[in-house]
């Protein structure tokens, strides 16, 4: 499967990619040789906790360019879900995959975050380890929020040495904030949050066992090494993951009586091919009745990455997982094309989907296909002012 197919799985309101460690490395690779400003997100459930009810890192974890499932409860529970994630793709180990194919094609590396201690004793370990990986730059950032960093020197200094992978090391949110925030401007082609990565690598936080990490228990290791801090991290986490899992199981299990699904399919069925030429803009898809695994290959989806989106919902009686992955793969391939996507009159379902799993900035509803016309009409006459004031 290509780069820019990966099958994506939903899981507790965040789109995960269905990946390997080796695919994630191929697709950095990939990613890198495109020098296009890129970023990925090793995601855990602690991730999930914090976007729940945070909307702006909700949406930068759902559009990263890869979601990668560093958690082994994640994967645990999407046997139960479907798709199946093949693995855990750790960000600890996948640091030191990417430092392997840096010193292999001799690229160049930044790091921005913990301190400037444990940043001279990584460069000088990584140096003697990977010696055709050239460490270019790094900084380190004072204590508070990321907008009161000397953002202006950082991105300076990121754009004199030309990185080819910039690797951010304060932990979440704060440097996925910073990531999605800068990695246009930086002009980096990958950007990835590392968390505590550095400090595994100068010995000042030690990782679990090996045979600890295969049994999924490295958070337990964390936490009896740490309980001080963790103990209280993890109870949320353990909540959210129970409270998440359980209300994707109702809402993915729950069907909606066909005859309602109909009337309402009636109810918004509207005729593009006259009287507004801005329909031909848009793609206009539908899915009606059970939309789950064993149909998913049959459903429409988009021809053209470079029209809107929008997709009428009305009928749909139920969705599964794999289902609401799909969609979570409409709406960021839209994103990724810088086009319009939003769901027609969704149906009861699917408006139990979006609520429960808090997903309305990510899937926009529209009463009717007028609606939906309106908001494009609105994004497209944004695009032509932001042209007309650039230029």
């Amino acid at each position: 499967m290509s780069h820019s197919e990966r099958q994506v799985a939903f899981l507790l309101g965040l789109p995960f990619h269905v990946i390997t460690m080796d695919e994630t490395i191929d697709d950095a690779v990939e990613t890198v040789e495109a020098k296009v400003p890129s970023y990925y997100i090793t995601a855990n459930v602690d991730f999930i906790a914090q976007a729940y009810d945070n909307e702006p890192l909700k949406d930068i974890l759902f559009h990263a360019d890869r979601v990668v499932c560093d958690g082994m409860p994640l994967v645990w529970l999407s046997r139960y879900f479907h798709p199946v994630l093949p693995e855990r793709v750790a960000g600890s180990d996948m640091v030191f995959r990417l430092f392997e194919q840096a010193h292999r094609r001799e690229w160049k590396v930044y790091f921005l975050g913990s301190d400037t201690t444990t940043l001279a004793q990584s460069k000088a370990i990584l140096a003697e380890r990977y010696p055709k990986m050239d460490v270019v730059g790094t900084f380190s950032p004072p204590f508070g929020t990321v907008d009161s960093w000397p953002n202006e020197e950082i991105l300076a200094d990121v754009k004199r040495t030309r990185p080819d992978l910039l690797l951010v090391a304060v932990g979440c949110p704060k440097q996925e904030y910073w990531i999605s925030k800068h990695y246009q401007e930086a002009g980096v082609p990958l950007s990835i949050g590392i968390g505590a990565s550095l400090d595994f690598i100068c010995g000042t936080q030690i990782r679990a066992p090996r045979w600890i990490q295969k049994t999924g228990m490295e958070w337990c290791w964390r936490m009896f090494s740490d309980p001080k801090r963790l103990a209280k991290r993890y109870a949320k986490d353990f909540y959210y993951l129970i409270v998440l899992a359980n209300r994707q199981r109702k809402i993915t299990s729950q069907r909606c009586p066909p005859e309602a699904a109909a009337a309402a399919a009636a109810a918004t069925s509207t005729d593009h091919s006259k009287g507004d030429v801005s329909a031909e803009d848009a793609q206009w898809l539908s899915w009606s009745g059970a939309v789950e695994r064993s149909v998913i290959d049959s459903v429409a989806r988009p021809e053209d990455r470079s029209k809107a989106v929008f997709l009428n919902l009305s009928a749909v009686t139920f969705m599964d997982s794999s289902a609401i992955g799909l969609l979570a793969k409409l709406a960021r391939d839209a994103r990724q094309a810088s086009v319009a996507f939003g769901i027609i009159q969704p149906s009861g379902v699917v408006v139990k989907i979006i609520d429960a799993m808090h997903l309305s900035a990510q899937f926009p509803t529209y009463a009717n296909s007028d609606e939906a016309l309106e908001a494009l009409r609105q994004q497209c006459h944004a695009k032509t002012t932001t042209t007309s004031l650039s230029t």
